[in-house]
């Protein structure tokens, strides 16, 4: 191609800019020397650049880089390319979520292999006892039982690892969909995924190999008596441990709140331990006293149900032992489910209240260099008020400390104390020039009304201690601040400006929203270190962010819910197993086949019932003992925990409405004879 009468060759064809530069012309890179001598050739003086675009190192402030940047030369505009603040929050929450959710999903699953573990045991008890009288070692036995565990964990572990390697180049474009967060860069990171899955399988090991060690070195006599007995042998040796676990949390709550914001504890840790240590207590205790309750409450479900359900919860009764692991997973499950909602809706609320606070008006002009700022608080005024669209605009400062007569020190800023009065932020004042207005919480705590005077006096520079007399003002109006903001002075009095006095805020009301945005995009270029936004806005990053974390919460919960029903029902599937004889006798005695599916059905309602209500009034009980730690309100997200017990309950009936049936229908005498094994 020719350019200006000169032949040049195309070398290579770029891409379209990104659209985070905006419109552009169509571009021609050519070689520095080339394009001057071009341009000295038709103007006979070397060619300047247009602009420059800057790298600058890293851990470098941007914003006081702009700030040199533009000392060196008033007219240049400055822009600043920066990540989204709202997209790093996001990344961060999503971050520690799935952190958390992964450690709590892998001590639900520890759980329910301890479990599933356990009623392993049981059924092939004989078969363990007959190797022992053979004269099969403890150590054989504990390889045996040792390579069942390693070979179960490594195929669960790898098939894992591999559908997550195949699946990730279709799973993850759909999460970032869902998330709305956009990947550029799709890898799966094998070491970090390796390391996850070692990690797990090590995990899983452990909570696997402790009851299987723990079999072997029982005698056959002692393996059968263990497994026939279901009641607790060390019954007070749990509760003693429960009540010191009550008592070790109640010591560190309390040694909390009693040392709470001095240097001789941290709070938040005593919180801490003392809640885990009441979790725990809570789970020793539970499986101990859960069968005397079901004792006291079985005449109640007798006239409530019948003389069915009366058996079902007596027979119930000594399995609790067994089970102790089924209704433990659940009620851990079920914790998870409630804090993790809970919070994620006490955070949305929260969010939104404290968005509404910082909005006083619907567009918000802040400057992020905060208390170094640089800016004219008039000459941003008077270039804001230029541009269309725009109503009404006000400028308040940062907040300045000042000192009453009684040495008390008050917080002040300078405003446009007319312009906030037009924008309905501040009562109208007839004469701004020595009034201030001071908020109602002030007044009240220190008994000032309308007309008292107040006089204060300033510090002379920023690190200095001498104070200067700034005159005696008059309390014009007293009213509900803006962000807790106690005095409001005009920027008319000269008295009380000093170093620290820069701007802060402007609170624009525009005519359109969304006109009056864009034409403020304009202006960042005269002043980059302006964070510009609107009550719009921030509503809409908010609700994307809760959406994205709550679909991640919702992802992880339906992950947790559907690995807890499977391993709970196989539990419980295993359990009736074992009972087949049981079940049997009670049919030739007097239950017929309706009533030993309404046996059935009882019992797995009862086990889900209790361990749903163990988690929720734990999870209840913990959020608010949260608030020891972080005060504001608590949203319990009740809807959706209900849903999450409603599917539990209706998958229980789906799946073991057909298993007792199909159990009720075999032969009684088939049945007897069956050895279970």
């Amino acid at each position: 191609m020719k350019v200006e009468g000169k032949a040049y060759t195309v070398t290579e064809i770029i891409g379209d800019p990104v659209a985070a530069a905006g419109t552009t012309s169509d571009l021609l890179l050519m070689n520095r020397e080339e394009v001057q001598q071009i341009k000295a050739a038709g103007a006979q003086h070397d060619a300047v650049s247009s602009y420059v675009m800057v790298q600058a190192a890293d851990d470098t402030d941007l914003l006081v880089l702009s700030e040199q940047l533009q000392e060196l030369e008033p007219g240049l505009t400055i822009e600043i390319a920066t990540q989204g603040s709202t997209l790093k929050a996001s990344l961060s929450l999503l971050g520690n979520y799935i952190l958390v959710i992964s450690v709590l999903i892998v001590m639900v699953i520890s759980l329910l292999i301890m479990s599933n573990f356990e009623g392993m045991l049981h059924k092939y008890r004989f078969q363990f006892a007959v190797l022992r009288s053979m004269g099969a070692q403890t150590e054989q036995l504990f390889k045996m039982v040792f390579i069942q565990c390693t070979v179960t964990n490594g195929v669960g572990v790898l098939s894992g690892l591999l559908v997550s390697l195949l699946g990730y180049a279709y799973i993850i474009p759909w999460v970032s969909g869902l998330f709305l967060v956009p990947l550029t860069d799709i890898r799966f990171d094998v070491g970090v995924a390796t390391m996850v899955a070692v990690a797990s399988f090590i995990i899983l090991e452990l909570f696997m190999l402790i009851p299987a060690y723990r079999s072997t070195k029982i005698l056959p006599l002692k393996m059968l008596e263990m497994n026939q007995n279901n009641d607790f042998k060390g019954r007070k040796g749990r509760k003693t441990l429960g009540k010191v676990l009550m008592a070790a949390c109640l010591f560190f709550i309390l040694f909390g709140i009693a040392f709470s914001g001095t240097p001789l504890a941290n709070p938040e840790l005593s919180f801490l331990i003392g809640f885990l240590l009441f979790v725990w207590s809570v789970f020793t205790m539970v499986p101990v006293y859960l069968p005397g309750v079901l004792a006291k409450v079985s005449p109640v479900l007798k006239l409530l149900g019948g003389r069915v359900s009366y058996v079902a919860v007596k027979n119930l009764v000594p399995q609790v032992k067994k089970n102790t692991f089924v209704i433990l997973t659940i009620s851990l499950a079920m914790m998870i489910a409630v804090i993790g909602s809970s919070l994620l809706n006490t955070i949305y609320h929260n969010d939104r209240n404290y968005i509404k606070e910082q909005y006083a008006a619907d567009i918000r002009v802040v400057d992020r260099l905060e208390r170094s700022s640089s800016i004219d608080p008039e000459q941003l005024k008077q270039r804001i008020s230029q541009l269309e669209g725009i109503e009404e605009v006000s400028t308040v400062s940062r907040l300045s400390p000042a000192i009453k007569e009684n040495g008390e020190r008050v917080d002040y800023v300078l405003a446009d104390l007319d312009e906030l009065a037009a924008q309905r932020l501040l009562p109208d004042i007839s004469n701004v020039t020595n009034a201030v207005i001071v908020s109602k919480r002030y007044a009240e705590v220190h008994a000032l009304s309308i007309g008292d005077p107040i006089r204060l006096s300033v510090y002379q520079d920023e690190h200095s201690e001498n104070l200067r007399n700034a005159g005696t003002l008059t309390v014009a109006a007293i009213t509900e601040p803006i962000h807790f903001i106690d005095m409001y002075i005009d920027w008319s009095n000269a008295a009380f400006h000093t170093k620290s006095t820069v701007f802060g805020t402007a609170y624009i009301t525009p005519v359109n929203e969304i006109a009056a945005l864009n034409q403020l995009e304009g202006i960042k270029g005269q002043f980059p270190t302006l964070d510009i936004s609107s009550y719009a806005q921030a509503l809409e990053n908010s609700s994307n962010m809760y959406t994205r974390v709550w679909s991640f919460f919702l992802s992880a919960i339906i992950v947790i819910m559907l690995s807890v029903t499977i391993g709970v029902f196989n539990s419980l599937i295993n359990n009736i197993y074992n009972k087949r004889k049981e079940f049997a006798v009670l049919r030739v005695i007097s239950v017929d086949k309706k009533g030993l599916v309404q046996i059935i059905l009882t019992q797995v309602l009862l086990y889900l019932c209790i361990g749903m209500f163990v988690g929720v009034t734990l999870g209840i009980i913990l959020l608010y003992a949260c608030r020891l730690i972080d005060p504001p309100p608590i949203h319990i997200n009740a809807p959706f925990v209900a849903i999450i017990m409603g599917i539990m309950l209706a998958l229980a009936l789906a799946v073991f409405i057909p298993y007792a049936s199909s159990l009720a229908n075999k032969k009684v005498a088939s049945e007897l004879n069956h050895s279970h094994v």
